[in-house]
């Protein structure tokens, strides 16, 4: 297994603006790491840069102890899947995972157990005689995924492979890719703009954000235990409620102010910077309704009932922000325009500067 580094990784196209502003990241070997931001962030030109297809500005890339930024791909020992399949229509899929060895030494025996293999793994050892037209677009992309392991590469690079599905599909190759990881146990780089892949794949999870990394952590710690607000409201859906507030030391705690909406108090925090303006972020699941005057005023907006559970979207008396409450499927009957109390868990609230930092210390 082979662990990857970057070092001060720069990326600008001419005279235009950087899109990769020195990325520094170390991935270890076996570890599933997922870059996940929105389009244009910079995370499909790092993985680019990795596999050889983009000439970086400045830094280094190390694949495992060998600085890589100026081998040419074939030399890297990294495989990519591409969000395209890119299968050779009248190839048949055996022919196509068995492709990538054409240039090899291996004979021809080698070969086909090798392309063997790799339909095991994936489970589509039935379809090897099929041409590209007779399977469907998750059997296609399990041979292109085929077509990188017969390599047996030192990296697999994930470019968004899973873009073209429909919503059960990418659920499906979400837990296959999951399950290719654990049994090949090969060090993985994943590029998505979608945070459900990333929280549910990444061993790790890399958040872009403008060409820098904003935060790198554990899918968990990310969610529980965001650095930014851009990182808070990225990962979760619906995501995080951010609400101004003025926020100030009230005894052992934090009393924030939220204007005609009332205020909360937040035992045990402190602020890590002078009291004034903040934005108050609680995810949906961390609100719920208070009796009468119990909380913060606001009025319900609307309702979604998804089965499993109930969003209410409110609009919080004083402010044009919406909160989202998330409530178990049938647990209290709301009406569009009921007046309503908001009461936030005090431990899971987090307070933003202007800079979008986290500025409570728990």
């Amino acid at each position: 297994m082979t662990h990857l580094v970057l070092k001060g990784v720069e990326k600008q196209y001419g005279t235009g603006p950087r899109v990769l502003h020195g990325i520094d990241l170390r991935i270890e070997s076996g570890e599933f790491m997922v870059f996940v931001g929105p389009s244009g962030c910079g995370k499909t030109t790092l993985l680019r840069s990795i596999a050889g297809l983009e000439d970086i500005t400045a830094g280094q890339i190390f694949i495992g102890d060998e600085e890589a930024q100026e081998l040419p791909p074939v030399q890297r020992g990294v495989a990519m899947v591409f969000q395209s399949y890119a299968l050779y229509p009248h190839m048949t899929v055996a022919e196509n995972i068995g492709f990538a060895l054409k240039f090899t030494k291996l004979s021809k025996d080698e070969v086909k157990k090798a392309v063997q293999r790799a339909a095991e793994v994936l489970q589509i050892v039935p379809l090897l005689g099929r041409k590209p037209k007779e399977l469907s677009g998750g059997q296609r992309q399990r041979v292109a995924i085929g077509r990188a392991i017969v390599r047996h590469p030192k990296v697999f690079l994930f470019d968004e492979p899973l873009s073209n599905l429909d919503a059960a599909l990418r659920v499906q190759m979400r837990m296959e890719l999951a399950k290719l990881h654990q049994e090949l146990g090969t060090t993985m780089v994943y590029v998505t703009h979608d945070q459900v892949e990333a929280m549910t794949l990444g061993t790790r999870i890399a958040v872009f954000n403008a060409g820098r990394i904003e935060q790198v952590g554990r899918p968990i710690d990310l969610y529980r235990s965001p650095r930014t607000q851009f990182v808070a409201g990225f990962l979760g859906s619906p995501k995080m409620s951010f609400l101004p507030a003025m926020a100030h030391g009230e005894g052992s705690g934090l009393r924030v102010s939220l204007g005609d909406a009332g205020s909360v108090y937040l035992p045990g925090q402190s602020l890590a910077t002078p009291p004034g303006e903040v934005t108050l972020g609680v995810r949906p699941e961390h609100f719920s309704f208070a009796p009468e005057g119990g909380g913060l005023k606001a009025r319900v907006d609307q309702v979604e009932h998804l089965g499993d559970c109930d969003i209410v979207y409110t609009r919080v008396a004083g402010l044009a922000e919406p909160a989202a409450v998330k409530l178990a499927s049938g647990a209290r009957t709301l009406a569009t325009g009921e007046v309503v109390w908001l009461k936030p868990e005090s431990g899971q609230c987090h307070l933003f500067d202007r800079e979008g930092r986290v500025v409570n210390a728990r």
